[in-house]
């Protein structure tokens, strides 16, 4: 016999695009391409710093210039890669993604329980227990509930219901205690 019990609180869910595409960054930058972003930071300023050690200024020649001047260009590389162009693969996926995203999520309801949360579609019902999602990230403006690798659960505070929202806030930071992280933007 399945009965279910009252949810905690149900509510409409509407996430937009820029929503979307940082909730995208946020896991990437948490548990995607980006996780080791601060590493590869480290590893660029090491290569300068090498390629400038290894720099002969008293006799500058092309030849002895050669692997430092590659060091040194290889800096700026792994920043650009790691700054510019995998965050705008990311967003540019994401762009992607939104668009079924929208079509599958068009009128959800959310509504949590005790122990899991329901999001309710005319085409699909989801049901996600708490201790099956790997983290949550909290940001100023959402919650990121990180699923499998390619499953998020975006809940934007905008959603929350005004009366309940410090409530929902609360029972959700209390749930997620050891697996939130509070994020102030996808870097840190």
């Amino acid at each position: 016999m399945n009965s279910e019990k009252e949810p905690k609180a149900s509510f409409p869910l509407s996430v937009t695009r820029e929503e979307y595409r940082t909730a995208c960054l946020l896991a990437a930058r948490s548990q995607g391409s980006l996780r080791f972003l601060p590493v590869l930071g480290i590893a660029a300023a090491v290569l300068l710093a090498l390629g400038l050690l290894l720099m002969d200024w008293d006799r500058l020649a092309f030849s002895t210039a050669l692997v430092p001047l590659f060091l040194c260009l290889c800096c700026p590389a792994l920043l650009a890669y790691i700054l510019v162009l995998e965050p705008r693969r990311l967003l540019k996926k994401a762009d992607e993604d939104y668009l079924t995203y929208q079509i599958l999520m068009k009128d959800a309801v959310l509504s949590f329980y005790p122990d899991y949360a329901v999001t309710k579609t005319p085409e699909l019902t989801l049901r996600d227990q708490y201790a099956l999602m790997k983290c949550c990230l909290e940001t100023p403006d959402l919650f990121v509930f990180l699923k499998e690798s390619e499953r998020l659960l975006i809940l934007p505070k905008r959603c929350l219901p005004p009366e309940r929202k410090e409530e929902l806030q609360d029972f959700l930071r209390l749930t997620f205690t050891r697996r939130r992280r509070v994020m102030r933007n996808w870097i840190f």
